[in-house]
């Protein structure tokens, strides 16, 4: 199961340039924002192969990326997959409409003390994971979890509000369980999961209901910053009427961003299409909307936080899929749901996230909207990627 990059690059190597630069130090990089809207920290992808094919004896720590003006930039190798097979050089830039921006992938050691801005743990005693870029944290559960006080048979997906550009998921989990339900002035976890799919949770769909899955029974810690953060989940199977499902996901979650990819395959014996449902809990006051203008639609609930333990401003949700694969909107009594079709042991992905108002991104369902929609065009639209060799 490979994961593809937040915002994949195309990048283009000719033979020539491949023959040419089998002992070069050095190549450039030149990247292409063709869409006529601004794009703020846009990840760069350069697979592995033509790094390797450029750069003699290149390794993990041997490479780094500069930009026109000679700074670094903060970058990262990734093994996408953990199969301990290095798969991508990733970095990250801003773009204005129709910008062009130049930069040297060349041979050295990277900045060590480069400042992540993605984190991802798993909380043992709990056994929850949690992960989070400089804009918004999740959590969600495990097995482990029907040992402790906060027993529950959960794979919702929880948000923690965060009014800060910074990684507070270590911080918040020292604090204690106890303690970071209540905003000291970085945020909190003011969110109510429950026995609910939450931000993002996926369910088998049948007889117009959703089933939900049980706790993961199993994580995976793939990369952890400071560009990007992977992990694994692994769900045994839980029943329907008719049908059994299983579930192997996998999330990524990239510097800058609001929302993380997702990459699910569902594996089913009963059935060679499996209907399923992913969705956002409702919240008291909450409104919920779609949109299937662009080629990834979304669905979003926009309402009031929770007031307990001091909660307070309005929260974003929302769940992106690519609209031919899209069945059908549903609202239940307790959920928004996208209801799509996969077949097992074949992956889908979707893009989930969140945006709240006390971190300043967000000032209204409007502009929460329209970060979706700058986000969808985003993904039908990467930025343009070609190499060059010297």
């Amino acid at each position: 199961m490979k994961t593809i990059a937040a915002f994949v690059a195309l990048v283009l190597l000719s033979p020539s340039a491949n023959a040419q630069t089998a002992s070069a130090a050095h190549f450039t990089v030149r990247a292409e924002n063709t869409l006529s809207i601004a794009r703020t920290d846009e990840t760069i992808s350069i697979p592995w192969s033509a790094v390797s094919a450029a750069i003699r004896d290149a390794h993990a720590d041997g490479v780094k990326v500069v930009d026109e003006n000679g700074a670094e930039v903060t970058s990262q190798v990734v093994d996408d997959d953990g199969d301990g097979k290095l798969d991508a050089l990733i970095f990250q830039s801003s773009f204005w409409p129709g910008e062009v921006k130049g930069f040297t992938v060349e041979a050295g050691a990277p900045n060590a003390k480069a400042k992540p801005r993605v984190f991802v743990r798993h909380d043992e005693p709990r056994d929850d994971v949690a992960w989070e870029s400089d804009r918004i944290a999740f959590r969600i559960y495990g097995e482990g979890l029907k040992k402790t006080s906060s027993a529950m048979s959960s794979n919702g997906i929880d948000v923690w509000q965060k009014s800060v550009h910074a990684l507070v998921v270590e911080k918040w989990y020292t604090k204690g369980h106890d303690e970071y339900h209540i905003d000291t002035g970085e945020g909190a976890d003011f969110f109510d999961v429950g026995e609910t799919l939450g931000t993002g949770g996926t369910a088998i769909w049948k007889n117009d209901s959703i089933y939900r899955g049980d706790n993961f029974k199993a994580y995976k810690i793939i990369a952890n910053g400071p560009v990007r953060a992977i992990f694994d989940l692994r769900y045994d199977p839980w029943r329907a009427p008719g049908i059994s499902m299983s579930e192997i996901k996998r999330i990524s979650i990239d510097a800058g961003q609001n929302l993380y990819r997702a990459e699910s395959i569902f594996r089913s014996n009963d059935a060679t299409e499996i209907p399923y449902a992913i969705g956002l809990v409702k919240r008291p006051g909450m409104r919920g909307t779609e949109s299937k203008d662009a080629a990834w639609a979304w669905l979003s609930g926009w309402g009031p936080v929770s007031p307990k333990n001091g909660g307070h401003g309005e929260l974003g949700t929302a769940v992106l899929m690519p609209k031919d694969h899209l069945v059908d909107w549903k609202e239940i009594h307790d959920h928004y749901l996208a209801i799509g079709k996969a077949r097992s042991g074949v992956p889908v992905v979707h893009y989930i996230g969140a945006g709240w108002t006390a971190s300043g991104d967000f000032s209204s369902p409007q502009s929460w909207w329209a970060y979706l929609d700058n986000f969808a065009a985003r993904l039908a639209t990467p930025i343009k990627v070609t190499t060059s060799a010297h």
